[in-house]
């Protein structure tokens, strides 16, 4: 399965796939979610639920699909994501910023399920001022794609 980003929805949303002019985007996104084929994950869902916008209303609509609940078992693999976190360099500014937001667990949910994360970021071994997903992944044995590469993956053309 394939773990989605915050960033899979913001930038889409606002860019080259807004609601109005890329509709089939969403609308396979939620399929693919009822499938079973990509979720996220409930920080993501906090994440993306703080605006009131066109991304929050469709989250009302299709979010029980796609965001998993929070897990307890989580806790092992999101103290391992802490552990590391803490003991590569980083600045602490930087560590409290991964530990605060859904990076952190989108990383910890991967791990519990062995699932590839989507996201837009990119990685960054050599800074010490931000952990990226696609670093804090790789060091935990996790693949990271662009939406590009999911949408690829799963034959997708608009």
């Amino acid at each position: 399965m394939l773990l989605l980003d915050s960033n899979v929805f913001l930038t889409p949303a606002l860019t080259y796939y807004a609601f109005d002019i890329c509709g089939s985007y969403w609308s396979w996104i939620a399929q693919a979610a009822a499938l079973g084929d990509v979720k996220s994950i409930s920080p993501v869902k906090r994440e993306l639920r703080q605006k009131d916008d066109q991304i929050k209303n469709w989250i009302d609509i299709h979010g029980s699909d796609i965001f998993i609940p929070d897990d307890t078992a989580v806790k092992n693999t999101m103290a391992q994501v802490s552990m590391w976190s803490s003991s590569n360099g980083y600045t602490t500014a930087a560590i409290t910023e991964f530990l605060s937001k859904a990076d952190s667990y989108l990383v910890a949910y991967a791990m519990l399920g062995g699932h590839q994360i989507v996201t837009l970021e990119t990685s960054a071994p050599g800074s010490k001022n931000r952990i990226k997903i696609p670093d804090a992944a790789s060091a935990h044995g996790i693949a990271t794609i662009t939406p590009y590469q999911m949408l690829r993956l799963h034959g997708i053309h608009f």
